[in-house]
């Protein structure tokens, strides 16, 4: 059975659990996505749990505000490696950040002391408590965000560099205004302020002693937002193939055109699926198929992929693949470049009673193209004849998924 440790800490308590705790928002994550609406909604709520009706003093010291889960395990590095809760997590330091460049100039001992504290949060420390400018708590390496580097700037900085537009300079602008107006209008209550936001906000880490039960823990857990797709754990095993062969900022942008082609082509699938997530499982087949496997029960996608420590996503040629197969499916979603009975043919597919076509023909497509992508017209017609013929008497005779891979598999 998977360990776990669970146990509620504050926000001060969970950033500061040693001197040398560190978070890492991976390279699989998604960028950085909070709105200013978002930030005003989490500002607003805990305002008023910490100052209710702007009065300080009606605060009750028993009370605790719930933000949510933060679920981690710890990386090879000895980080604490973020599977869900990066949003408010990074949200949370660009506040903490803004609270940090106000205290600095003020001497009352209160405002000191939460100086200091948050200060703690933001960077490692020595043995002592003090900050190490410039070892921040946290880090991100997420291979789509072109931003984090401002990420980085603003946390250490306590400033938005020239020109930045991203959600991290916005945000961290809004929070500056707020904070700014907050000071102006209770500014007695600052500290207490921001002390309760250190020791009375509450978060939920789930420490998984592996990467896997993260993930499964994660998808439990998430009921809202986007979940993480099987294809992020993917993008990040080429990321770091890629990254060492010194192709880094070549890959970022062949996975922003796969991604955004993948998008377009298939949204509108059945099953809603990921778009990515289905690119894969289509390409899933493909490589089953040249492996030999004919067994009709189909694992799930990370369980395929991560055999042989993803030995399949270090390889030019599977990304190679994966272009040229999500290029075949824009194709087909525009008809371009078919015959008329061709499209015809697959406009009939499209109506079977289940997707089963589109691994076959992503299977037929990988096999028997040329070095420019096409297909023989005329062999190609006659393949899809054959498998809708096949499909549909199928579906009279035997309906069900699992009764068309049966014969198909072995073929």
């Amino acid at each position: 059975m998977s360990k776990l440790s669970v146990d509620q800490k504050s926000v001060l308590a969970l950033i500061n659990q040693t001197t040398t705790t560190s978070f890492l928002i991976p390279d699989y994550q998604r960028p950085y996505a909070w709105t200013e609406d978002e930030c005003a909604t989490l500002w607003d709520d805990i305002e008023a749990f910490c100052i209710p009706e702007g009065n300080a003093d009606a605060f009750d010291p028993s009370d605790e505000y719930f933000l949510g889960p933060i679920v981690t395990f710890r990386n090879d590095a000895g980080q604490l490696e973020v599977i869900d809760g990066q949003q408010r997590l990074t949200t949370l330091m660009l506040l903490l950040r803004a609270f940090y460049e106000k205290f600095q100039y003020m001497q009352d001992p209160d405002s000191k002391t939460t100086f200091r504290e948050i200060a703690q949060c933001i960077w490692r420390t020595t043995e002592f408590g003090d900050p190490i400018l410039g070892q921040l708590r946290i880090d991100s390496e997420v291979a789509s965000d072109d931003d984090k580097d401002e990420f980085r700037f603003i946390l250490n900085e306590g400033k938005i560099p020239d020109g930045a537009h991203s959600a991290y300079a916005k945000n961290y602008s809004y929070f500056e205004g707020r904070v700014d107006r907050f000071i102006n209008e209770y500014p007695s209550y600052t500290a207490k302020l921001a002390n309760r936001i250190l020791k009375k906000v509450i978060l939920l880490p789930i420490e998984a002693e592996s990467q896997d039960t993260a993930l499964r823990i994660f998808s439990t857990l998430n009921d809202r937002g986007l979940p993480l797709a099987d294809a992020d754990i993917f993008k990040s095993q080429f990321y770091k193939y890629f990254t060492a062969k010194n192709e880094k900022e070549g890959f970022i942008e062949r996975w922003k055109a796969l991604e955004e082609t993948a998008t377009r082509v298939f949204s509108h699938t059945r099953g809603n699926n990921n778009p990515m997530d289905e690119l894969f499982a289509r390409y899933m087949y493909y490589q089953r198929a040249l492996q030999g496997i004919r067994t009709t029960t189909t694992e799930g996608l990370r369980d395929f992929y991560e055999r042989d420590s993803y030995a399949l996503l270090k390889k030019e040629e599977s990304l190679e693949d994966l272009e040229s197969l999500v290029a075949f499916w824009d194709r087909v979603d525009q008809q371009e470049e078919f015959s008329e009975r061709v499209n015809q043919r697959l406009y009939v597919l499209s109506y079977a009673p289940n997707s089963m076509w589109t691994y076959i023909v992503s299977v037929y497509f990988l096999k028997n193209r040329d070095e420019n992508g096409n297909l023989e017209e005329e062999k190609f017609f006659d393949f899809l004849a054959l498998i809708t013929g096949f499909i549909f008497a199928y579906a009279v005779h035997r309906p069900g998924v699992n009764a068309l891979r049966t014969p198909l598999f072995p073929r």
